[in-house]
């Protein structure tokens, strides 16, 4: 009996030593204490937009898994995305859902969001804006991320720094990049990007993926926000400069870019000028190319740190695609893809598995302690 109590005891003070430890990072996070990485150096991953073609770099990330043995919050100090990424970045590095979870997600897409009677939609989309129904997509949100303050992630040791982008459309004239966070930027360190850590998991998802037409725009503490996707659908250059303003001294060990795939139909249609739709197609795709940021990247950083990964796929696949049939030949595709790629993949898992020696380690203690 007396065994018991001592066990209840320690019990008892283990938890309120962990909830103290917790209350403690919390507390170093909103004041923008963050902790040394724990590569060689800043391992960042970077998710793009794409509605359900978010099937495409959940591949890329199931292979890493396999092929390292770590999830993804243990692979990356640093995941951002952006709308479909957004959904990726927040359930693998801050829910900390497995693959599989995220993969049914997608088919909830197809099953439960993007299953609309013609008629009901268009009706919808003058009404609101929005061909779906976007209290289903806001109930699976709240379901699956919860309520929980950005911040207060930071109480988890084994979440890595993540962030999604919404547009706001409200501040002047042209949509403007917003940052929700779950890390603060120490005192007079401005980051370009407006943002923000004090809103809820779901709502910030929500406000990334608000694409037009798709989904109601979101209002939050009066901001508009739209999809992050009309202005950055590759967020890897702010991914960059986020993580290089939280780690100053510190190189980077991997950059990890995934494409939700790409379709080029070389074909020259014949005529003397574009009719209107493809003038407001070409136009969009303009918008939310992805590739920009790719080359100049590709240029900045050294082969064996910066990593990008998007598919060419076989048929254009829309961002509400449904069809199981389609959604198969997508998978497909980016199995191809990544067989093709094995080289480089294995290079990938290699870099990524570099661990910092206890040298750097002593070094960060001893950087800590002097401030």
């Amino acid at each position: 009996e007396k065994t018991a109590v001592v066990l209840l005891k320690k019990r008892r003070a283990y938890r309120d030593n962990q909830a103290l430890q917790s209350a403690l990072r919390e507390t170093l996070a909103l004041i923008g204490y963050m902790d040394p990485v724990k590569g060689h150096g800043i391992r960042v991953l970077s998710i793009d937009g794409g509605g359900t073609r978010g099937v495409v770099p959940l591949q890329v990330l199931k292979l890493l898994e396999a092929e390292t043995g770590k999830k993804i919050h243990q692979l990356f100090d640093y995941i951002c995305g952006v709308s479909t990424g957004a959904v990726l970045a927040f359930m693998l590095g801050l829910a900390h859902f497995s693959l599989e979870d995220c993969a049914d997600m997608y088919r909830r897409f197809g099953s439960e969001v993007f299953r609309q009677n013609p008629l009901v939609g268009t009706v919808k989309m003058g009404w609101n804006h929005s061909y779906y129904d976007t209290e289903i997509w806001e109930r699976i949100l709240q379901e699956k991320l919860g309520h929980k303050v950005l911040i207060k992630t930071a109480r988890d040791e084994l979440s890595p720094k993540v962030s999604a982008v919404s547009a706001v459309v409200n501040w002047g004239t042209s949509p403007k990049a917003f940052v929700f966070r779950n890390y603060n930027h120490k005192p007079g360190c401005l980051s370009r990007y407006a943002g923000g850590s004090s809103c809820q998991m779901w709502q910030a998802v929500r406000a990334s993926s608000a694409a037009p037409g798709y989904f109601q725009e979101f209002l939050l503490q009066s901001d508009i926000h739209q999809d992050g996707g009309i202005i950055l659908n590759n967020p890897c250059s702010l991914a960059v400069h986020e993580s290089r303003l939280l780690w100053p001294n510190q190189p980077f060990q991997c950059v990890l870019s995934l494409g939700t795939g790409r379709y080029d139909n070389v074909k020259r249609t014949p005529g003397t000028s574009t009719s209107l739709r493809a003038k407001i197609s070409s136009l969009i795709c303009s918008a939310t190319d992805t590739e920009g940021v790719h080359t100049l990247l590709d240029d900045l950083l050294a082969p064996d740190v910066y990593f990008r990964f998007n598919p060419m796929l076989s048929a254009l696949v829309s961002l509400d695609e449904s069809r199981p049939r389609a959604l198969e030949q997508l998978q497909r595709d980016t199995q191809v893809y990544l067989e093709r790629n094995r080289p480089k993949l294995a290079r990938l898992c290699l870099v990524l598995g570099a661990e910092r020696s206890a040298v750097k380690k002593t070094q960060d203690w001893w950087i800590y302690l002097k401030t």
